[in-house]
């Protein structure tokens, strides 16, 4: 079963290389050899129509409207078609669940809103560097910020991928304390090398987790396009019966604004892989060769977010 489709807002990279990621992972490394590729061409291309508006010509960005899937003009125009999308690794996926009211959504950068969780767990990080503790120099994390259902208790959920583990209803000033919880355990843990297993909090029961950019006040064409990707899934696994909570919603933002639609996908087995450039014309072809046949769309591909 497919977890609810989780709008995605804030993420920040821990860069912890001499050389940039993506400049590594330009390069056919063995990690990105691994990925079972679909061998298949994606039947459409970057932000392609699946039915080009016969009446409405290309704009000077290349975007042509859909007669099926509308969008607003102006906003397909904004959106870069051409440039190559830079590819961006990481070893782990931390994703803070701060519910549709949290403060942090009124927030360019979420990190920088003082008391919350993101900027809590970078105090606590950086107390625990000057304890004289160092993570590894060759790995990597990835922290973003997501909605949840308006029904769900008080505090944070923090989701770890790719273990599938999720702590529920952390209050961040609680990590304020000097007291040692499982959730900082394992966020120490995590801190000193992004691939130990996180083996506290409870399984995540879902199958495949999908994040879609909506993060408008860092970026419109975001904040527009992913709510209508967020539908546009929701109607499709609803349909094809895959969907486990069909009221489920969330948010979050992941860089390089510019290709909106960006989307990451988790699954267990396969890993977690970011797609940009996505529209809601690709979300039946990305259900059927991504989440159900299990196969990464090289055409879309942005990177591999965590490894199986």
């Amino acid at each position: 079963m497919i977890s609810p489709i989780l709008r995605k807002t804030f993420s920040t990279i821990r860069q912890r290389m001499a050389v940039p990621a993506q400049e590594i992972l330009s390069q056919s490394s063995p990690r990105e050899m691994a990925i079972p590729f679909d061998t298949k061409p994606f039947p459409l291309g970057r932000f392609e129509p699946c039915c080009p508006a016969p009446s409405s010509p290309a704009s000077q960005n290349g975007f042509v409207p859909c007669s099926k899937h509308s969008m607003p003009a102006v906003l397909g125009r904004k959106i870069d078609l051409t440039d190559p999308m830079p590819t961006r690794g990481s070893d782990r996926h931390v994703v803070v669940c701060i519910g549709p009211n949290g403060a942090e959504w009124d927030k360019a950068k979420v990190e920088a809103l003082k008391g919350g969780m993101v900027w809590r767990l970078n105090e606590k990080e950086s107390a625990w560097m000057k304890e004289g503790n160092r993570p590894l120099p060759d790995k990597e994390i990835l922290t973003t910020v997501c909605d949840r259902p308006e029904m769900h208790a008080n505090g944070v959920d923090v989701i770890f991928f790719p273990d599938f583990k999720i702590y529920s209803s952390i209050q961040p000033d609680s990590l304020s304390s000097s007291s040692e919880s499982s959730f900082l355990s394992t966020m120490k843990s995590v801190w000193q090398n992004p691939s130990n297993r996180v083996s506290g909090g409870e399984e995540v029961t879902a199958d495949t987790v999908i994040l879609v950019c909506t993060h408008t006040m860092r970026d419109k064409r975001c904040g527009v396009l992913g709510p209508l990707i967020v539908d546009e899934f929701k109607r499709v696994l609803k349909e094809k019966n895959l969907l486990k909570t069909p009221n489920g919603k969330g948010g979050v933002e992941v860089w390089g604004h510019k290709f909106a639609g960006n989307i990451i996908i988790h699954q267990k087995g396969l890993g977690g892989h970011m797609y940009g450039n996505v529209r809601q014309c690709h979300v039946e072809d990305v259900v059927d060769r991504h989440i159900i046949n299990r196969k990464v769309i090289r055409e879309l591909w942005r990177g591999q977010v965590t490894p199986p």
